[in-house]
């Protein structure tokens, strides 16, 4: 059983990735450098998967001062919001956060995965982290989606980035990785939205507010 009182991030990788997928890695080194990770390997079966975050609750959870701190990249980021939901219709009465990087919003035939975002309670701070290429959440829907929701929202978009956060130079592909990590640790709760970007010149990220 994980120990989750102090907010550890409990983490998991997309349906198609493992632990070792670059984004996965890129985003667990930058978010392990300030505040404690733990990611964890499933199976493809989604279910499967917010059983894999649901094993890991310790049994204080619901006590008081305690917390959770769910996310993950795709489809782990669906099994992420899935989770929390259980755990809040059970009776979860702290704090809850999410991190739901490269979430999977539009559905192979076009559909809109937005119903258990939409779902979530006021109480919910989710932050998302985006590629502005990623086919398979496009900004401008999840603003919508956004302004639907009850839980409180804020976004990082990746500039250049795919919904596999691949970017073109390697370099920047990992820099940008660890940022989008770092991020997510130093942000807890909600805040602006802010967008990062590779400044080929410099050879470093650069990091600014973004409107939609």
């Amino acid at each position: 059983m994980h120990d989750t009182s102090k907010g550890d991030l409990i983490f998991t990788h997309g349906a198609g990735g493992t632990l070792s997928a670059p984004a996965v890695v890129n985003f667990v080194r930058g978010y392990a450098e300030s505040s404690p990770v733990l990611a964890f390997q499933g199976s493809m079966n989604l279910a499967a998967r917010v059983k894999g975050f649901l094993a890991l609750i310790s049994n204080n959870d619901g006590k008081k001062g305690s917390m959770l701190r769910f996310g993950g990249r795709s489809m782990g980021a669906r099994a992420a919001v899935m989770a929390a939901s259980q755990i809040i219709e059970g009776g979860f009465e702290e704090k809850v956060e999410l991190v739901l990087v490269s979430y999977p919003l539009k559905g192979p035939k076009g559909d809109l995965r937005d119903e258990i975002l939409l779902s979530l309670p006021k109480g919910v701070a989710a932050r998302f982290i985006i590629g502005d290429k990623d086919n398979m959440c496009p900004l401008n829907e999840l603003a919508g989606v956004r302004l639907k929701m009850k839980a409180q929202t804020s976004l990082l978009v990746v500039k250049g980035a795919d919904h596999g956060m691949h970017v073109r130079p390697a370099p920047a592909e990992e820099a940008l990785g660890e940022m989008t990590g770092s991020w997510a640790a130093e942000r807890k709760g909600t805040g602006s939205d802010e967008q990062i970007w590779w400044d080929g010149d410099a050879e470093e990220v650069k990091r600014g507010p973004f409107k939609s």
